[in-house]
């Protein structure tokens, strides 16, 4: 399960490199959910991931980037109850959420949204929040969940809005090679937890079970 999903950037690559996968989308948008069938050829739903159809059944795998960053408390632990509920029992959870230690690189340090205020003339901050060190890793415990890897990316928050800008105006071979290369990088410094624009956990259930009150 792709949650969500969107229009399916994350899961028409995993489509192509295994054509005989079952996967379904989740996302909130009716527009999005009728994009990603027709780019993917899949089935979609339309739901809130604090309100998974209990219908849909239980995965081997469900992805989960940049979604939990919207959510207040009482509906983020609704949802980690809901993304462990629909896992199977050796199931795996890929989640990818942003950390508080890497928001200087993703801002600018503060430049971002500095501008953006001035520019809309609103002070409120609309990108969702940072998640702590330990926040993740204690809401799944609390919530039956245990996080079997952390992998941290140091190297490409430091070049975070550069790569972006290199995104846009070179080819996409150069931009696989050089994405490639910082993967690599990544991988070497990540043990480290040197700050990140982003963090990716490998989450599975814990047989003891959930400890929410």
């Amino acid at each position: 399960m792709d949650v969500g999903c969107g229009y399916g950037r994350l899961s028409m690559p995993i489509i192509e490199k295994f054509p005989n996968i079952e996967i379904v989308g989740l996302d909130l948008s009716n527009h999005y959910v009728t994009f990603y069938k027709e780019n993917t050829n899949h089935l979609a739903w339309i739901g809130t991931i604090e309100n998974i159809p209990e219908d849909l059944g239980v995965f081997d795998y469900i992805i989960c980037v940049t979604v939990l960053m919207y959510l207040d408390n009482r509906k983020l632990n609704k949802a980690i109850s809901n993304l462990l509920f629909h896992l199977k029992k050796n199931g795996k959870l890929i989640l990818i959420e942003p950390h508080l230690s890497g928001s200087p690189f993703q801002t600018g340090f503060g430049l971002v949204s500095f501008f953006r205020k001035r520019q809309q003339g609103d002070t409120r901050l609309t990108e969702g929040r940072y998640f702590r060190s330990g926040e993740i890793e204690n809401r799944f415990v609390q919530a039956g969940g245990k996080v079997l890897m952390e992998r941290r990316l140091p190297i490409t928050s430091l070049v975070f809005l550069p790569l972006a800008l290199i995104g846009k105006l070179l080819s996409d071979g150069i931009v696989r090679r050089t994405c490639r290369l910082l993967s690599l990088l990544d991988d070497w410094f990540s043990p480290l937890k040197l700050p990140s624009v982003q963090v990716a956990y490998l989450i599975a259930k814990d047989e003891r079970g959930s400890r929410f009150s």
